[in-house]
């Protein structure tokens, strides 16, 4: 089906912000959970001396505390020196080579793009080992205080049941990755122009396919907050402004592995890519194959520029 215009939001999109506060604000907000969480874990390690009276839970759920607070803050301070330093770049590039942002908008290789499944594992691993930690005081507290309750048991059991979920898809993120390895996306040109053909080979393919599904789209990011009451907060939604999905026939797979394909991109400059900025607007090629086992899946950001 050609590509069409529209604003959805995706569900389950990798957005390129993380989140909603960056620079400055996210060093300053980091520092007192840090400073709280390494506190806690000096207390619980007896560096720090208190009195045993005062502490009511075993230490090793003191230490699981500390790590709660701690973790957040570290990566709050590296998140936001890492977005000073972004900006400083995209700074700099805006005078230098301001008609040429795929310079200083994104860390490109102009030959292409590889997948890093293990930086995918290992964000996955940590987004269950920090659920786990979180969980640890109140799994405590309802199987072992001795203070459990029915209710308290309800609770606490189905949010380890979320916990087993985030965890098995570490356990299937690390699958894919022994069974397929990384992928590549070779660019047939650098940049990709709006208004011209982007052209492109995936490699790395699966043998054994049943479906192939192929989406390019644009994504836009938003600052949106949703809840109500006290659970109102800021996320980052990510919405596609533009999509063209493809599915191949078994015909049209490729016998070694090796992809070639070509997308009329349009012609609407402000669907430039935006990589730096905060909230993000990017270009990925989203790739899915049914195979016997675990199915392959891949995705790509694309160098997608207005032609100056």
């Amino acid at each position: 089906m050609p590509g069409t215009f529209s604003r959805s939001e995706i569900k389950g999109a990798e957005a390129q912000s993380g989140t909603t506060i960056h620079g400055w604000g996210s060093v300053v907000f980091g520092i007192p959970f840090l400073i709280a969480g390494v506190f806690i874990f000096l207390i619980s390690v007896g560096i720090i001396p208190v009195d045993k009276k005062d502490i009511h839970a075993p230490l090793w759920v003191l230490s699981a505390c500390g790590a709660m607070f701690g973790l957040p803050g570290a990566w709050l301070l590296v998140h936001g020196a890492r977005g000073l330093s972004r900006k400083t770049r995209l700074n700099e590039g805006k005078k230098i080579r301001p008609e040429m942002p795929w310079l200083w908008d994104y860390d490109w290789e102009p030959l292409g793009i590889s997948e890093n499944k293990v930086k995918k594992v290992l964000g996955a691993f940590v987004a269950a080992l920090f659920l786990l930690l979180f969980l640890s005081p109140f799994n405590w507290w309802a199987f072992f205080s001795g203070q459990g309750e029915f209710l308290l048991y309800l609770v606490v059991g189905l949010f380890d049941s979320i916990a087993l979920v985030v965890l098995g898809n570490v356990f299937y993120k690390l699958f894919q990755l022994l069974k397929y390895g990384d992928s590549r996306l070779r660019f047939g040109d650098f940049p990709f122009y709006l208004g011209q053909t982007a052209q492109m080979t995936l490699e790395g393919l699966p043998a054994d396919m049943n479906k192939l599904k192929l989406e390019l789209r644009c994504v836009e990011e938003a600052y949106e907050t949703r809840g109500s009451g006290k659970n109102r907060s800021q996320q980052v939604v990510c919405y596609r402004r533009y999509g063209e999905e493809r599915n191949l026939d078994p015909s049209e797979f490729p016998q070694n592995g090796s992809l070639k394909m070509e997308w009329e991109l349009p012609e609407d400059t402000e669907l430039s890519s935006r990589l730096s900025e905060r909230p993000a607007l990017f270009w990925e090629i989203e790739i899915e194959a049914a195979t016997p086992g675990i199915d392959y899946h891949s995705r790509f950001l694309l160098p997608v520029y207005a032609k100056n």
